[in-house]
């Protein structure tokens, strides 16, 4: 809830003050994957090439969130999906 709240209510909001949608949702999405280093590092999952696919899988899910916030106009909606796809990872990983 708290990553939705900063990203995209308000870093992807301002951002949008200052440039067009996709170059804030890239930056945003950037952002995003920059919070994720230290839990990696943390849990030992920072090895070649798992970290590639962790960076890529986190950046595309952060444009997507973005995505889905501009469309929805709504936090809630990507607060839920954000929610399902922690569920999802925490279920079956």
């Amino acid at each position: 809830m708290t990553e939705e709240i900063v990203f995209r209510g308000f870093l992807l909001r301002k951002l949008m003050d200052f440039y067009k949608f996709w170059i804030a949702n890239i930056i945003t999405a950037l952002l995003f994957v920059s919070i994720h280093f230290p839990i990696w590092f943390y849990k030992g999952l920072f090895g070649f090439p798992y970290i590639l696919s962790s960076i890529l899988t986190v950046f595309v899910l952060g444009i997507i969130f973005g995505f889905v916030y501009k469309k929805s106009n709504s936090l809630w909606s990507v607060i839920i999906i954000h929610s399902l796809y922690n569920l999802l990872v925490s279920l079956f990983y």
